[in-house]
């Protein structure tokens, strides 16, 4: 059955209370399908004490005055196994706004149909791209083709364990969110008091990931983009964790291989393990031993383990060094001057507060 997913801007914070099955609402598209334009809820939660019925579910036009509600439209409702569904009396408008509400379930807005000729947004990538994270990864970033809208992000990302249930809040919950500045990249950071140890979060609720377990991450067609419509597919992601990351990242695992003089053969840096994907595009700079700046392009490939230079002109036989801002990250948040998860002042250890580090190498 083909479903379009509707248009949801969530404005509510919603802690699921009953079920950890997601709920899922939609818009029957399929031409050949009897319920062409009726909306569909997937997975009704059943309450503890109350039975909802099918009139729980119900849609209004979305209201320019909150202060001023609408009226719920008329319709019908019909329930086929794990689905619920509401049919308006008078077809959707295109032109219009709706909210569909049902008891225990967050909120949605949505518009029946984009533009014929319109692209839907898709989640172009997911950093990091590995499939195995440290127990204490920090941080992920989310690339998009379009820009998104705002709304409440978290109620679309979701990561369940392999029995299926969802964690609750993994990740620190900002508002307003850390978008980049055409909102195609949304930064997530894991929350950082569970990350670290012996703060009241790590001891209250333990860390976000456990070693040793495997976890889906699941992010929902229903977000939506600047123009209120659904993103077109789900993504879901299969990620393994493995032991905590306490080390902090040195050039001195670094390894290159190095470019013959007269070509443009990119130089490559193997970094030995993957860094923080935003941070490396910006934390290296190459220059010639005498301090000039060399032109070219840099790219972080190999699921960022690896650094590549191709120069703007060809290489000439000389030394090289790349210049390295200290603030650059692992995945556990470990810069090249302390790791993300230490006391200095309980440990008393020395305080680095190096600016940059160098890797050098030279053409011939």
């Amino acid at each position: 059955m083909k479903f379009y997913k509707c248009f949801g801007l969530s404005f509510f914070v919603y802690l699921f209370s009953i079920t950890l099955t997601a709920q899922t609402f939609s818009i029957l598209t399929e031409e050949n399908n009897p319920l062409k334009g009726c909306v569909q809820l997937e997975n009704p939660p059943i309450g503890d004490s109350i039975i909802y019925q099918n009139k729980d579910l119900k849609v209004f036009l979305f209201p320019e005055n909150p202060d001023k509600p609408n009226p719920a439209i008329v319709g019908s409702w019909k329930r086929e196994n794990k689905q619920l569904y509401f049919c308006p009396l008078i077809p959707f408008s295109k032109n219009l706004t709706y909210q569909a509400q049902f008891p225990e379930v967050p909120y949605f807005t949505f518009k029946p149909l984009p533009p014929k000729n319109y692209t839907q947004t898709i989640i172009t990538e997911v950093f990091p791209t590995i499939d195995t994270l440290p127990e204490n990864n920090l941080k992920m970033y989310l690339y998009f083709s379009a820009p998104m809208s705002d709304g409440n992000a978290y109620q679309h990302i979701q990561f369940k364990d392999d029995k299926g249930e969802r964690l609750a809040t993994p990740f620190l919950e900002l508002t307003p969110l850390l978008w980049n500045e055409d909102r195609t990249r949304l930064t997530l950071w894991f929350d950082p008091g569970r990350v670290k140890r012996d703060l009241l979060r790590n001891q209250k609720l333990g860390t976000p990931l456990i070693a040793g377990k495997t976890y889906t991450l699941h992010i929902s067609k229903n977000w939506k983009d600047v123009n209120g419509y659904s993103l077109a597919t789900d993504f879901v992601k299969k990620i393994v964790i493995k032991q905590a990351d306490r080390m902090t990242p040195s050039p001195k695992n670094w390894q290159a291989i190095v470019p013959k003089a007269n070509t443009k053969t990119p130089i490559i840096i193997h970094f030995g393990e993957t860094l923080d994907h935003a941070l490396a595009q910006n934390s290296l700079t190459l220059y010639t031993k005498k301090g000039k700046k060399v032109e070219g392009k840099a790219t972080i490939n190999n699921t960022d383990k690896e650094w590549v230079f191709t120069p703007l002109y060809n290489w000439p036989s000389n030394s090289y060094r790349i210049q390295i801002s200290a603030k650059l990250e692992d995945l556990a948040g470990n810069n090249f001057n302390r790791l993300f998860d230490t006391d200095l002042e309980k440990q008393n250890l020395p305080k680095r507060d190096l600016p940059y580090y160098y890797f050098d190498f030279r053409v011939k």
